[in-house]
């Protein structure tokens, strides 16, 4: 195996970072390569790796690569007869140094190599494409809006004595005190690439995921317990018979006395589906009603305006609660549609074909979106490039 001079020098920088015997220009010379190889330098720092970098040495022969480093380095090593104590030891720390060089070049070999192997006209780490996070938008009854951030922390009062409490679970509305006026009704916008916990005035807990809307009053007054959403959200409903929990989309209504459910309902998705856990719900679109329990969903044809009622996998449409990503032969229109909300990347189909394409996958929803990409790009059946940002997708 030959390696380039290049690559020669960044391990031999790379090993006086690890042995800290570097110059300051080194250090310099280190921080510029790290910027552009943000990823492939952790990989690099990281001491899991060690065996892997160990295993790729073996490979070679070690007294060839010491010549092969003597040469490429242009060391001038010295004779044993010249030599004291000093000089030993020097030697002895040169070669040290000298192993571990060639052996962390062959690791940074290994590491470009593969990744052009697999991805010959872009390496995997020239990008990173990063999940979601916490964070949130709150519009207020009087219109203005609070930008939420992840462990961002602050406390206000609503106009009728409800308090507000954000900490790093989320939003907490705690009503103390509340004067008896009407509703006050507020707003909270997930983005993309957002997803946000609050817990609404009667202890309801609602998880919302990207690009999802919830309109919601601080305080809960009247007969019934009601609020609208837009998107997709897991509640947690606190009990309470003589209130009923409605939650209004544009195309159907769920009502719950007190349970667990997911509702899917994006408008720009030609299904509503509302899938149970625990409990017992009643949805309602305008003409009929189903009621569901525990292991079932309603699906509602936006087009059609049916219901269908399914017993389903629950687990598959509550992953996103547990930081997973369940895909069970979907369509890869519909797959890469979900995929953006949450990852905030842009994506266009080249042809009919590749839309209709089925996918399955079982991935972290918290990773970074590349082994996603990387996933698809092993299907045979499916192109996948990317300029300028976007991600072109055609069928074979």
């Amino acid at each position: 195996m030959s390696l380039s001079k290049k690559h020669f020098k960044i391990a031999e920088i790379l090993a006086a970072i690890f042995m800290n015997t570097h110059s300051g220009e080194e250090r310099e010379k280190y921080e510029l390569w790290e910027r552009e190889n943000g990823r492939l330098a952790k990989e690099i720092f990281n001491r899991e790796n060690y065996d892997e970098f160990v295993r790729v040495a073996e490979r070679f022969d070690c007294q060839e690569g010491w010549q092969v480093f003597v040469e490429n380095r242009k060391i001038k090593v010295l004779s044993g007869e010249k030599q004291g104590g000093r000089v030993n030891r020097f030697k002895f720390v040169s070669r040290y140094a000298a192993v571990g060089i060639i052996l962390i070049a062959c690791g940074l070999f290994f590491w470009l190599n593969r990744s052009r192997e697999e991805e010959p006209k872009q390496p995997v780490f020239a990008y990173q494409i990063e999940a979601g996070t916490t964070g949130a938008r709150l519009t207020l009854a009087d219109g203005k809006t609070v930008d939420i951030v992840k462990d961002q922390t602050f406390m206000m009062k609503e106009t009728d004595g409800t308090l507000l409490v954000t900490d790093s679970m989320g939003i907490d509305y705690v009503a103390h005190d509340v004067k008896d006026e009407e509703e006050i009704r507020n707003t909270i916008s997930t983005l993309t690439g957002m997803e946000y916990t609050l817990t609404l005035s009667d202890g309801t807990k609602v998880y919302l995921n990207a690009e999802s809307k919830l309109c919601f009053p601080v305080c809960f007054k009247g007969a019934q317990r009601v609020v609208e959403l837009s998107g997709e959200a897991y509640f947690e409903v606190a009990e309470d018979a003589a209130h009923p929990f409605v939650i209004k989309t544009r195309d159907i209504s769920v009502k719950v006395l007190g349970t667990s459910f997911n509702l899917r309902a994006y408008e720009d998705e030609e299904v509503v589906t509302t899938t149970l856990t625990a409990g017992k719900v009643q949805v309602f679109d305008g003409r009929q009603f189903k009621d569901i329990v525990h292991g079932e969903q309603v699906v509602y044809e936006k087009a059609a305006r049916t219901m269908e009622v399914s017993k389903v996998e629950v687990g598959r449409y509550m992953a996103w609660r547990e930081g997973k990503f369940v895909f069970r032969n979907e369509r890869l229109e519909d797959v890469m549609k979900y995929l953006a909300r949450w990852y905030n990347v842009r994506y266009e189909f080249m042809n009919e074909d590749a839309k209709n394409m089925r996918v399955g996958a079982k991935l972290n929803r918290y990773n970074n979106m590349n082994p996603i990409i990387e996933m698809l790009k092993k299907n045979p059946s499916i192109s996948i490039s990317r300029k300028d940002g976007v991600f072109y997708i055609s069928s074979e």
